[in-house]
């Protein structure tokens, strides 16, 4: 019946899809951290990526970049565990 501290503080959760859009890496206004906490005690099999992920603005006039790197490294580290990582950008045109 033991269980390590870790478990104890943060269960994590398993789904079979996590869907996360509109991070905004990059704009100084993202709240990759909150995301970072999320994805340490959520976990999917899939795990997809839309909308504006990173913003491509911000690349042009005031990236910011701050810890951000912990994000992206969290995100590679659930790939080599296993999980599916797909990346989309939404496409509209107009008429």
């Amino acid at each position: 019946m033991g269980s390590d501290a870790m478990s104890d503080e943060c269960p994590e959760r398993r789904f079979r899809t996590l869907f996360i859009s509109d991070v905004h890496l990059g704009a100084r206004g993202s709240q990759a951290e909150r995301l970072l906490d999320f994805l340490r005690s959520h976990d999917a099999d899939t795990i997809y990526l839309v909308g504006d992920i990173v913003d491509g603005w911000a690349l042009q006039s005031n990236w910011y970049w701050r810890n951000r790197t912990r994000l992206v490294q969290k995100m590679l580290r659930k790939a080599r565990k296993g999980a599916k990582i797909v990346y989309g950008q939404a496409i509209t045109t107009s008429s």
